[in-house]
């Protein structure tokens, strides 16, 4: 059995919500979402790039388009079907197709012209995940007592410090690839057989993992509470310490 909590927050500084959620079939918008999968699951977080340049659209049409791929029931608390078999090149076609979406509304709406998302998936088949992101929206594993980024975060730092450069104030707001773009070229991690019982998967925006530390985390996600109990309490501790973007997290469980 496969556990999943899921939060989207607007926050308290921005006037829009660019970030969406897809766990299975449900598209999450705001607020707060819970689902219990047989073994399988597809999720998807994206954080639309452009506030009034609609980013929101940007990301509902992305997760609108990996919600749509999912054999699970839209039930809330019913039990998601075998949604994957999913391979990397599966996944690959997959975000070319959900690329071309945005790019097609970009060309043929001028009020769209600018906007783009990011992309975090995962797919839990089994033992087994496929992880994906375009951008910097993060997929982590924590098997305790240690948090694990999985995905690359596509941004002017991350390529600095990849170079053995000193990353400059601000470049971590800088993200180098998107969805919405002739380059949104995906990183893609398979783990065959790394699915182990309790292990948590955490993909969240930068709205939360920029304010929080691993430490922070960890804390969180070793204490035992449910999965929505700890979806709100790393979104509370992002907000307490000074986030300004929206906040949206999605947690899984290996039961």
């Amino acid at each position: 059995m496969i556990s999943i909590a899921c939060r989207v927050e607007p926050g308290v500084r921005r006037p829009h919500n660019d970030d969406r959620a897809a766990v299975n079939r449900r598209v999450v918008a705001e607020g707060a979402y819970e689902e219990t999968a047989e073994s399988a699951c597809l999720l998807v977080l994206c954080d639309g790039v452009g506030g009034e340049a609609y980013g929101h659209v940007a990301a509902e049409a992305v997760v609108g388009y990996f919600a749509r791929l999912s054999g699970a029931p839209s039930a809330e608390g019913s039990t998601a079907g075998r949604t994957t078999g999913l391979s990397a090149g599966v996944v690959e076609s997959h975000i070319a197709a959900a690329n071309d979406l945005v790019l097609d509304a970009r060309r043929s709406d001028r009020r769209y012209a600018r906007m783009a998302t990011t992309l975090a998936g995962l797919a839990i088949d089994g033992d087994d995940f496929i992880a994906f992101n375009v951008g910097d929206t993060r997929i982590y594993r924590f098997r305790p007592p240690y948090l694990y980024q999985i995905s690359t975060d596509h941004s002017m730092r991350q390529e600095q410090v990849a170079m053995g450069a000193t990353p400059l104030p601000g470049q971590e707001d800088i993200i180098t690839r998107y969805m919405g773009s002739e380059q949104a070229e995906p990183c893609v991690v398979e783990g065959q057989g790394l699915v182990f019982r309790r292990d948590m998967f955490v993909l969240c925006t930068d709205g939360v993992w920029h304010m929080l530390s691993d430490e922070d985390f960890e804390s969180v996600l070793a204490s035992g509470r449910p999965l929505a109990d700890m979806c709100a309490a790393l979104v509370d501790l992002a907000l307490e310490k000074g986030s300004t973007d929206n906040l949206s997290i999605i947690i899984a469980r290996r039961d």
